[in-house]
């Protein structure tokens, strides 16, 4: 479903994108109810929420003038994706690899806000404030599993990062230069991203 996207995104076929986009987070939904759909584990509805506020996120993006509304469904997307990260027990104290890391994070969503702000106009707050959650939301995967925290980890870690550098080249095209190949990265990186952090996190539950 998501190479289809792409096809459609590389094609330039607008129209189509309002079957192909949304259904994305609609098979990933389903894939994960076949795989954690019976566990009896409260903290598994942090992901099915995200998953379906992910979604509405793509439908809303869908349309220009609703750009905010979708970027607050995303916001609440990754602070449940956040809730989630924080129920989990690490099983060793961050280490100095961590907190490099966990700095560079930081010192990065920094500079991109910083080097977009000129260009944010009136939505300049919002864009801060979903920066914010969005480090967050990877910081605290680094706090849950840490860089070494076995298949699980690598993936909700990986599929955090990712998911940062998807959202960093959407705002680079949505608010200062639309690069080659700006949307098709932005879907792929997007849609490996969510898929790593189910994946990752139904191999956790």
């Amino acid at each position: 479903v998501l190479l289809a996207d792409l096809c459609v995104i590389a094609l330039d076929i607008p129209y189509a994108r309002f079957a192909t986009k949304p259904l994305i987070m609609i098979m990933l939904g389903f894939f994960c109810w076949a795989r954690a759909g019976g566990l009896h584990l409260r903290v598994r509805n942090f992901i099915f929420a995200a998953i379906i506020f992910s979604w509405g996120g793509d439908v809303l993006l869908l349309f220009p003038h609703y750009f905010v509304p979708g970027l607050i469904s995303f916001l609440t997307a990754h602070l449940l994706y956040t809730a989630f990260f924080t129920q989990v027990k690490p099983k060793s104290r961050p280490g100095p690899a961590e907190a490099i890391m966990a700095l560079l994070v930081i010192v990065y969503a920094a500079a991109l806000v910083t080097w977009l702000a000129p260009h944010l106009g009136e939505l300049k707050p919002a864009v801060i404030v979903y920066a914010l959650v969005i480090a967050v939301m990877l910081l605290s995967a680094l706090r849950a599993f840490g860089l070494r925290g076995g298949p699980a980890g690598t993936l909700c870690v990986g599929g955090a990062a990712l998911f940062v550098i998807s959202d960093s080249m959407l705002a680079v095209e949505k608010f200062h230069t639309a690069f080659p190949g700006s949307s098709i990265l932005v879907m792929l990186t997007y849609g490996i991203a969510q898929w790593m952090i189910v994946e990752g996190s139904i191999k956790r539950l």
